[in-house]
């Protein structure tokens, strides 16, 4: 299985980081939407996709604005003949028809926010069953975090993987035991441990606790994602301490891939 990280920063995208999304190309599916999604069509295998929202922030949704083009630039990349005056009419349609058939899945908070902001888009909005069925014989589950936002696990036989974003982090809380033993982590990171107070405070993790997190869980691989645009927030000189509590660390970065 494959993991791209289209975005893997937090809150402002920069000239490095777009905001939050994470697609896994051989199940079509995508966890959160944000402005990362502008890159989708350089990864898709098909035209099925299933967007997966842990929250409503427009970090990780506002790429919904950028699902019809997606689609659009990959009918284009895809088609038999050129783009032209005469073609052209035929690959609107089937980028319409593709995003129609978008399935948004979300809690019943989030899904209230949304789907009022993207009235105009028509997607298939779909609220979080106690457990899904995803591609590629996968199933994933959800559970309610610090801070309002769904952490999701997604297993499939012989791998597995956790995206935990928007919260604390803390090696006690009750999500831990949910993500034990997967092969990769993605982990809200949004800070050192001298930043810890004020992580906290705006509902984020440092980077100590996170590392914690994942030795307690004993996780394979951690990947530090939501990074902060800022550079008074920056944790890389904490890096090579931390990997001495849990050793496969490292920062997450746009365009990364990972096999898993």
């Amino acid at each position: 299985m494959k993991l791209v990280l289209l975005g893997s920063g937090g809150f402002l995208p920069t000239e490095t980081a777009q905001t939050a999304c994470y697609w896994l190309p051989e199940a079509g599916l995508l966890l959160d939407a944000g402005s990362g999604l502008y890159r989708l069509a350089d990864y898709m295998q098909g035209a099925e996709l299933d967007i997966y929202l842990s929250h409503a922030h427009a970090d990780h949704t506002s790429g919904l604005d950028y699902v019809f083009a997606s689609f659009f630039k990959w009918e284009v990349s895809r088609a038999a003949q050129p783009l032209s005056e005469e073609t052209i009419t035929g690959l609107v349609e089937r980028a319409h028809a593709a995003r129609a058939q978008t399935r948004v899945h979300a809690d019943e908070a989030t899904l209230q926010v949304v789907q009022s902001k993207y009235s105009h888009s028509p997607f298939q909005w779909h609220p979080l069953q106690a457990e899904e069925t995803v591609g590629g014989n996968g199933q994933l589950t959800h559970f309610l975090m610090e801070g309002g936002t769904q952490g999701f696990r997604l297993d499939w036989p012989g791998h597995a993987l956790a995206y935990i974003t928007d919260t604390v982090g803390t090696p006690t809380a009750a999500y831990v035991e949910k993500i034990a033993g997967v092969d990769v982590l993605l982990h809200d990171c949004q800070g050192a441990e001298r930043h810890a107070g004020l992580q906290r405070k705006i509902g984020h993790s440092h980077l100590t606790a996170v590392v914690q997190v994942a030795a307690r869980a004993q996780v394979k691989r951690l990947v530090l994602i939501h990074q902060a645009p800022l550079k008074e927030l920056d944790y890389q000189d904490e890096l090579e301490q931390a990997r001495q509590t849990f050793p496969a660390v490292e920062a997450g970065y746009d365009r990364m891939e990972i096999d898993f």
